[in-house]
């Protein structure tokens, strides 16, 4: 009869019949990640898993380009994973629909905001709310080939003109100055890059119109088309996807790339080049400002979510911090991570990296304005990417390519 009554007693309690207690699963879906970053998460996972018996994270490493498509049927059906690891600018999208929790309703979300950029912690709030935590940025940078630059006496640039100063000498030499993809939204997030340093922005402040087609952005794209009119960039340009663009740039047919954090590990690990030669620098802009905005860095933000459907959002919590505010990995910015940390901690004096021109992202990131987080961004990139392409292949001329791209996101952005 004892018996009967402790194991009835353990069933009131959620225990089962042996007395310990079932940990509580977290579901973690991982989108993307490089294999440095992939290497450590499973390793924190598993150290997690070893040192927790009340919550237990189930890990599932998810293809970076299925994250929407993954996010709309999850939200949907309001069920799936506990915490995702996706784009940023998903947190408008998917915070709006309930399909992000607000982390502003954890009582201590204000000490670990404090832990983080406040403009990159800018990147995934809505209306008052954070819906995930900025763990990794992407500022855009110039990538240059050192080697280019002190073998004919050039001095990096600092705006378009100096560019195009350059363009005469390494010309001669067979040498581009410049290279970016003109195919998919790679190309788009080469131009916003030029856009932001003219004074341009995407939309207007209310985001009822693209601006992207005003002097800022015209003067971007027609100083791209000069540069490859002129030869000082690859002629077939307009059908260099990602990986052709960094060939051609590690072959050392062109000195400068609008790359980012992930460029000293991609031209390394995949085309074996010389890193010694590499340098970066920030983005040049015109020599004088051409809209009113101040000139800002391009950034791209990797954020981790707990979801809206989460049915354990306190362990959710748990987790998320213990993974990815607490982890050491986020106090030294680490190339096999595929960019650097949005921690304060990991710029302190005295931190030691393998980053090349580490103080160089580092600034990049603290001016870094990311793509206007509208639920139809991903749409307009490509409106912009076809427009950059138009023009890149003589289609279209500037104002008549980013005009008509300008038409198709107004059409976006009334649906909303």
């Amino acid at each position: 009869m004892s018996a009967i009554c402790l194991v009835l007693f353990a069933l009131l309690l959620g225990l089962p019949a042996g007395g310990a207690a079932e940990p509580v699963k977290v579901v973690v879906w991982d989108f993307g990640g490089v294999p440095g970053h992939q290497v450590w998460i499973k390793q924190a996972v598993k150290d997690f898993n070893a040192s927790r018996q009340d919550i237990y994270i189930e890990l599932e490493i998810r293809d970076w380009a299925t994250q929407r498509e993954s996010l709309i049927s999850t939200t949907i059906a309001g069920d799936g994973p506990d915490i995702i690891r996706v784009h940023h600018k998903y947190s408008v999208e998917f915070g709006q629909l309930g399909g992000l929790y607000a982390l502003e309703n954890f009582p201590d979300f204000p000490q670990v905001a404090e832990r983080f950029f406040p403009n990159v912690l800018e990147q995934v709030e809505y209306q008052g709310k954070h819906y995930g935590l900025p763990i990794t940025m992407l500022p855009f940078v110039l990538a240059v080939n050192r080697s280019i630059l002190d073998k004919y006496h050039l001095q990096i640039p600092r705006t378009w003109e100096e560019m195009k100063a350059m363009g005469p000498v390494l010309k001669e030499q067979g040498i581009e100055v410049f290279t970016m993809p003109g195919v998919n939204l790679d190309t788009a997030y080469r131009f916003l890059p030029l856009l932001y340093k003219a004074g341009g922005r995407l939309f207007d402040e209310g985001w009822t119109h693209a601006t992207f087609n005003g002097p800022a952005g015209l003067a971007a794209l027609t100083f791209v088309i000069e540069m490859k009119q002129a030869g000082f960039f690859p002629s077939a340009s307009a059908a260099y996807a990602f990986d052709e663009n960094a060939a051609h740039w590690c072959t050392e047919k062109a000195a400068l790339s609008i790359e980012g954090p992930w460029w000293q590990d991609i031209v390394l690990g995949n085309y074996k080049f010389d890193t010694s030669k590499l340098m970066l620098a920030q983005v040049p802009g015109p020599a004088q400002s051409i809209e009113s905005n101040p000139p800002r860095t391009l950034l791209d933000v990797v954020m981790v979510a707990i979801t809206g459907y989460s049915k354990v959002p306190q362990e959710a919590w748990t987790v998320l911090k213990a993974l990815n505010v607490d982890d050491s990995v986020w106090k030294v910015p680490n190339p096999a991570m595929g960019g650097i940390p949005a921690h304060k901690a990991a710029y302190e004096p005295g931190v030691q990296s393998k980053y090349i021109d580490l103080e160089v992202l580092a600034e990049a990131g603290r001016n870094g304005l990311g793509w206007p987080g509208h639920p139809g961004i991903t749409e307009i990139q490509r409106s912009i990417a076809d427009a950059v392409n138009m023009a890149l292949t003589g289609t279209l001329s500037p104002k008549e390519a980013l005009d008509t791209a300008a038409e198709e996101v107004n059409e976006i952005l009334n649906d909303y």
